[in-house]
Formats: structure tokens, sequence, C-alpha cells
């Protein structure tokens, strides 16, 4: 996914999923079927801004309710596809909403 970031700006926590132009290192897309998961309707593989901010919301959901619990680890993640950790769900989340910021093509 290219989202243009000052690599001096992003959280340390997530430098693993940038590269050295502070550009996301994986595509959304690799994620589809984990966030179909999550989301109570189909998520599409290519996101809108307005997609990307409704995966966001329920991914982030997910998110804060397994923090709440007390379950936020990744055994939580053991039934999903791709996520293998709850560093790299975090990173996915964080993308998406930056991928909902930008603006839909007229």
């Amino acid at each position: 996914m290219r989202s243009q970031i000052d690599p001096s700006n992003f959280e340390k926590r997530y430098e693993s999923f940038r590269d050295d132009d502070g550009e996301w290192s994986f595509e959304i897309q690799e994620y589809h079927a984990d966030l179909n998961l999550i989301t109570p309707s189909d998520v599409p593989a290519t996101l809108s801004p307005k997609e990307a901010y409704r995966a966001a919301v329920f991914l982030e959901g997910f998110i804060q309710e397994k923090k709440s619990t007390g379950d936020w680890s990744d055994s939580v993640l053991d039934g999903f596809n791709k996520f293998e950790s709850t560093i790299e769900v975090e990173a996915v989340a964080k993308a998406l909403r930056e991928l909902s910021n930008q603006n839909e093509p007229i």
C-alpha cells in the first residue's frame, strides 16, 4: 500500500511494516479474508476511502474489545488466515485509517 509518510514521523512500533521511504510494506488486499471475518458485511478486495473507513472502524473496535477484556495477545488471532501478531493487526488498522483519509477521485 502506498502512503507517503515522513519516515521520522511514523510510530517506531510499526517500523517493521514500513519501507525506507515510510510507506506501508504490505498491501491491504493481503488481509481481505481476515477483514471479512471481523466486519458484518463483505469488504471489497480493493477499498475506496469510504470502505477503508468502514473496515478501520470495525478493526479498531475488534482491537479495543480484545484489549478491554485482557485478551489482546497473538493467540486471539489463531482463527485468522493472514494476521500473525497484534502489532500487525494494529498496523493494518493504522493503514486503513490513512487510506480512509485520502480523497476519492471525482
